[in-house]
């Protein structure tokens, strides 16, 4: 802990199991509900249902994973903070910051959705044929992050009384929509009697409209149950209850939606040829799905049930907009408190106990990315890959630590973790592939070029030995050199293997040159760092001649190649795992937090 934070003001605990369970399924069934339900179908035709099961499956072992983790290390923007016990902060800086990125893209993504639905009856804020927000709508997507960070401002105590009133309405709504159109506009043919039947686009595109459909994005939501551990009464039970009964009950909700959804398409109001899934995205029902499939049967009860879901869709959207903001500026919080970002970033308000300064750099960070991405379907990819890298970490520190700290009392344990472990490894690692090569380069270019951000907070420097000097030269160098590599592949100067080889040979000089200017002190970290090199240099490999690169590995191969890949990564890092300082620091307080 920061001996300047020692004596300010701690972070209010006032929530419960019902709390975290609220909070997390919100986290999860916010715009994607409204808006994932019809990307889906575009990507995947009737076989999202599908998609929604086999992701729903994935999370739910991510989540056991992580619900471990989560109660022996109950902080605050907890996420950003796990690997740095089992392998040192180097590895966890990678992690960290993707994870941070990830978490700061995702409040602009529920403005930019909330803006889309209250488009259908201010038609200026939203463009649906190319299903984009204009200038008016982006500028009101703005002023609606700031109204959010204001809430959040006030205290997380006032936000999460409000936020279970927002949810519960917003369970029944989905109830009552489920039932409305099972009643009265459900299309059993919609499912089967269409061109190419049931999987109109292969087998493969069930696991390849994950990302850019919103399902992981929407799955993603679980995380909030870890984010917001550190302001819980009893974080070692409410963790892990809260979040995998959100986990759950999501995934049904989901499903249930998705077939709804299908069922009450109806092609000619759409303007859409019958089949034709793809078209979907183009169609004026990508600004609010539910809506148009009621308002479009011309029945005036069912006409009024569709202007109702519009105060719900508002009322959705809001409620996760005020979650995710809330849990961005925790991730910054959380990188501060393990020293990573200046002691700025950690400073709380005296009187409220929020975390500030965060709240306002998640507004200027999160307008940065609206306004080159204004649509809820362009930034949940991005999000998607960022946010999903950082769960990397669930399987190797679990399996770590339980061989550097057995005697660690653990309040939850993850079933069968020999197995669970590298199965959620591997299930990570994939969620990352499924993002496809456009996504994964600017991934690997951010995670690895953020890299001297660590090195010049006062952890970095005290962990290679190095003076603020020094770290500002071999920063400014470092950056230059990936900023040439961006330039390079921006603009296709040089043929894939070309560029792809000078990434590689930075990303691998990189430890060794960090382990010369250090004097060989940061020796240890730096070798548990391996395996994110490595994983680096196989994703891009992959990404891009797999099947959502140029395909020259063709589907299944590439998920089968790449998933045992993966497993030997996975092995890789669990046994370069160490005792590390921040352990050894907080087996000394017994476990007391910071917080």
């Amino acid at each position: 802990m920061n001996s300047n934070m020692k004596n300010a003001p701690k972070l209010r605990k006032s929530l419960s199991s019902v709390d975290i369970f609220l909070i997390s399924f919100t986290g999860m069934v916010g715009s994607g509900w409204l808006l994932g339900v019809l990307a889906g179908p575009a990507y995947a035709g009737p076989a999202s249902i599908i998609t929604w099961v086999v992701a729903g499956l994935f999370f739910i072992v991510l989540a056991l994973v992580f619900s471990e983790l989560g109660t022996m290390f109950p902080y605050t923007g907890s996420l950003v903070r796990f690997n740095e016990f089992s392998h040192g902060p180097v590895s966890n800086f990678y992690l960290g910051w993707a994870y941070t990125i990830g978490a700061i893209a995702t409040p602009p993504v529920e403005a930019a959705a909330l803006t889309s639905f209250i488009s259908s009856y201010v038609p200026d804020l939203y463009n649906s044929s190319i299903s984009l927000l204009t200038p008016l709508g982006v500028i009101f997507a703005l002023a609606l992050l700031g109204i959010f960070i204001l809430i959040q401002y006030i205290g997380v105590n006032v936000f999460g009384k409000s936020n279970a009133v927002m949810t519960w309405f917003k369970m029944a709504a989905i109830i009552l929509t489920i039932i409305m159109i099972a009643a009265f506009i459900f299309h059993p043919k919609n499912f089967f009697n269409m061109p190419h039947g049931f999987l109109p686009y292969g087998s493969s595109s069930i696991f390849a409209a994950m990302v850019p459909a919103g399902v992981i994005f929407s799955y993603e939501g679980f995380r909030q149950g870890l984010d917001y551990a550190g302001e819980t009464k009893n974080p070692r039970k409410s963790v892990p209850i809260g979040m995998i009964s959100a986990m759950l009950a999501a995934m049904a909700t989901y499903i249930l939606l998705q077939i709804v959804f299908i069922a009450s398409i109806n092609w000619s109001a759409a303007g859409v040829p019958p089949g034709d899934w793809s078209q979907l995205l183009t169609s004026t029902w990508s600004a609010n799905p539910f809506y148009y499939a009621f308002n479009s049967t011309g029945v005036y009860f069912l006409v009024g049930f569709s202007i109702f879901l519009i105060i719900v869709a508002v009322i959705s959207s809001a409620s996760t907009l005020g979650v995710y903001v809330g849990s961005s500026a925790r991730s910054l919080y959380g990188m501060n408190k393990i020293d990573y970002f200046p002691n700025i970033f950690g400073r709380l308000h005296p009187k409220f106990r929020t975390p500030w300064v965060s709240l306002l750099i998640t507004f200027i960070i999160g307008a940065l990315f609206l306004l080159p991405f204004p649509s809820w379907y362009a930034l949940v990819g991005i999000n998607s890959s960022f946010t999903v890298y950082a769960y990397l970490a669930a399987g190797i520190t679990n399996t770590s630590l339980r061989k550097t700290a057995p005697e660690i009392h653990r309040e939850f344990k993850t079933p069968f973790l020999g197995i669970m472990a590298p199965i959620g490894f591997v299930i990570a690692s994939l969620l990352v592939y499924f993002s496809g090569w456009s996504i994964v380069s600017l991934l690997l270019l951010i995670v690895s070029g953020g890299l001297p951000l660590f090195l010049l907070s006062p952890y970095g420097r005290r962990t290679f030995s190095v003076s603020l000097k020094t770290a500002i030269v071999y920063s400014i160098i470092y950056w230059i050199i990936f900023i040439f590599i961006g330039v390079i592949y921006a603009l296709s100067l040089l043929p894939f293997y070309m560029y792809f080889s000078i990434y590689a040979i930075v990303t691998i000089l990189t430890p060794l040159s960090l382990y010369i200017i250090s004097g060989k002190t940061a020796h240890r970290a730096l070798k548990a760092s391996i395996w994110v090199v490595s994983y680096n240099i196989i994703l891009g490999i992959m990404s891009y001649y797999g099947s959502l690169g140029i395909n020259y590995i063709i589907y299944p191969y590439d998920y089968i190649i790449f998933a045992i890949l993966s497993l030997a990564i996975y092995f890789v890092a669990t046994n370069t795992g160490y005792h590390t300082q921040k352990l050894k620091d907080y087996q000394a307080a017994n476990g007391a937090t910071d917080e």
